[in-house]
């Protein structure tokens, strides 16, 4: 469970829900007021070998940003949604090729009108829409902090049409599995070599429990795929990414292998 060593908040979030309650679940952290989660002076000034440092602390604010970008790979659209960044460290984030340094975990208080506006594309669409709402973020692991995701399940099942996705490279999936999501849900999860994952991908969950959460969403009858990315050419890369496949092959669950798509 992610204890953020330190609080940086706008003062508006106060006026939302999800505001109230994250100030008083992290009341005995330091707590610091900023003006705009996009503009932290006092990190952007830090050193470079602060990050892993930096990556301890929690920013909470409200998005600003909704705008929906056309995409023509898993789903039709990216939407900017409850969090950005991550408390994980993988070797090559692009948030941290972006964002440098200030690719700490950020999160919007302010869930209810992103959703609101996904739900109001979906239903005005003459086809069935596909929104892709972990594309700055991993759900599962924010899910930890604030219960988002199953928030997000919960309140988008009534939605007339559309579904959502998201990729994760995390295995904390216990708090979806009993949800009524109606098969609006398309979850990715991420593997690596076993080898890849301690040496690049810090902070994540083990192959071990990545496949085991496959598992577990598939018999709750989630759509799952199976991400192999990035493939990072190491030594052995073949043998390493051949054991990887095979081990897909033994530990995935029969039901799993019907319909997975990767």
């Amino acid at each position: 469970m992610f204890k953020p060593k330190a609080i940086y908040f706008e003062e508006d979030i106060k006026n939302y829900a999800l505001g109230k309650e994250l100030l008083n679940k992290y009341k005995d952290v330091p707590m610091y007021k900023i003006q705009s989660h996009n503009n932290i002076e006092e990190m952007r000034k830090k050193s470079n070998a602060d990050f892993m440092d930096m990556k301890r602390n929690l920013i909470i604010g409200i998005r600003k940003t909704h705008k929906f970008v056309p995409n023509h790979k898993i789903s039709d659209y990216l939407v900017p949604y409850t969090s950005s960044g991550c408390t994980a460290a993988c070797m090559y984030c692009y948030l941290v090729c972006n964002y440098n340094k200030c690719a700490y975990l950020r999160l919007f208080v302010n869930r209810e009108e992103m959703l609101n506006k996904i739900i109001q594309a979906s239903e005005k669409s003459d086809k069935e829409l596909v929104f892709e709402i972990g594309s700055n973020s991993d759900l599962v692991l924010e899910n930890t902090i604030t219960n988002n995701l199953v928030w997000t399940i919960e309140n988008f099942k009534n939605a007339s049409k559309g579904k959502l996705t998201f990729p994760t490279k995390f295995g904390m999936v216990s708090d979806l599995l009993n949800l009524d999501h109606r098969n609006k849900i398309i979850i990715r999860i991420s593997v690596n070599p076993e080898e890849i994952i301690n040496k690049v991908e810090f902070g994540t969950s083990r192959l071990k429990e990545r496949i085991e959460a496959i598992n577990k969403l598939k018999d709750a009858g989630y759509d799952v795929g199976i991400l192999i990315a990035p493939v990072i050419f190491v030594d052995r890369w073949k043998e390493l990414y051949t054991d990887l496949i095979q081990r897909l092959q033994k530990d995935l669950s029969n039901k799993v292998k019907e319909d997975v798509f990767f």
